[in-house]
C-alpha cells in the first residue's frame, strides 16, 4: 500500500508586474517578487504564519515540519492541502492528534533573525549531534558551484528583494530555491529532500543570506556538513556551527571564500 502523503498543487506565480517612476519622474514597468501569508495547521491546531513567495508551499510546509521536529516520520502525515483563497496549509496526520503531542515543543518558542521573522520550537541546541564522517570538499568543486549559481535564471535577477538556497552534490545543482527569507527557502529544501529521500551528509549547502544561529541549525538538523553563504555569518552562527562539527564558509564570491569553521573538510589544493 501506498502511504505517501498526498500534497497539493498550489503553487504560485513568484513575480508580479507593476509601474515605477525613474529618477526623471518617468514611468517605468518593473517587476516585484509577491509575498503572501501561509498560516500552517496541523491537525486542526494553528502553528505559524510564514510569509513566502508561493513556489514551493507544500515543500515548505513539510521542511518547516520537519527542521522543527513537530513531524519525525515523513509516513505520520496523510495529507498537505494549500489553498490561496484562505492563506492556508492544512495538514492532516494519520493519527490526527499531532497539533495535541507537539503542544509542550510549541510553547518553546524563540522568534529569531530571519527575514520576514522566523521562529524556532523547543531547545533546538539541546537535540542536535555532532555531525561526522570523512566528508571532504575541493575548492575547485566550490568555484564551479558558485559559476553554475550565478548562470541560474532567478526571481532575484527580475525582481530583487528575495533570498535563494540551493543543494549542491559537489558542483551538481540538485535543488534551487527562492522565497521572501532565506529560512523558508532552505525549509523548503529540507521538504524536498525528505519527499525523496535524499541524505545530505555528502551534500553542500549554499545561500545568498547570511548564516544566522538559526540556518546553522537547519543545516545540521538535514545533516549537511558544509554551509556556504555569499554573505557571512553572526557570532552564534559560528557558535552553533563549532558546537556541531559544521563547515562554515562565507564571503564565497567568484574565486574566494572565507572558511570561518570545519576547515578540515576543505581541499584547498584541489
Amino acid at each position: 500500500m501506498d502511504r505517501r502523503p498526498f500534497f497539493s498543487q498550489a503553487r504560485c506565480e513568484p513575480v508580479v508586474a507593476g509601474t515605477v517612476l525613474d529618477h526623471n519622474g518617468q514611468p517605468q514597468p518593473t517587476h516585484m517578487p509577491g509575498e503572501r501569508a501561509l498560516t500552517i495547521y496541523l491537525d486542526k491546531r494553528e502553528i505559524v504564519t510564514l510569509m513566502t513567495l508561493g513556489q514551493n508551499p507544500e515543500a515548505l510546509v513539510l521542511g518547516y515540519l520537519r527542521n522543527q521536529r513537530l513531524i519525525d516520520d515523513l509516513y505520520d502525515i496523510s495529507e498537505i492541502q494549500v489553498s490561496w483563497e484562505v492563506n492556508a496549509a492544512a495538514v492532516s496526520t494519520r493519527r490526527g492528534d499531532a497539533g495535541e503531542r507537539c503542544e509542550e515543543v510549541l510553547r518553546r518558542r524563540t522568534v529569531t533573525s530571519g527575514c520576514g521573522q522566523g521562529t524556532l520550537f523547543g531547545n533546538a541546541l539541546e537535540r542536535l549531534q555532532t555531525l561526522g564522517g570523512g566528508f571532504k570538499v575541493a575548492r575547485s568543486s566550490i568555484f564551479e558551484l558558485l559559476a553554475k549559481v550565478r548562470q541560474l535564471d532567478t526571481v532575484y535577477k527580475r525582481s530583487g528583494a528575495v533570498h535563494g538556497c540551493v543543494l549542491a552534490d559537489g558542483a551538481e545543482i540538485l535543488h534551487h530555491v527562492e522565497d521572501i527569507g532565506r529560512h523558508n527557502a532552505v525549509d523548503s529544501i529540507s521538504g524536498l529532500m525528505w519527499m525523496r529521500g535524499e541524505q545530505g551528509s555528502d551534500k553542500l549547502f549554499y545561500t545568498t543570506g547570511r548564516l544566522t544561529s538559526e540556518m546553522v541549525i537547519k543545516g545540521a538538523e538535514m545533516g549537511i556538513p558544509v554551509l556556504i553563504s555569499r554573505s557571512g555569518t553572526t557570532e552564534m552562527g559560528l557558535d552553533v556551527a563549532r558546537h556541531c562539527g559544521v563547515t562554515l564558509i562565507g564571503r564565497a564570491k567568484h574565486d574566494r571564500f572565507l572558511v570561518f569553521s570545519g576547515s578540515e573538510r576543505v581541499e584547498f589544493n584541489r
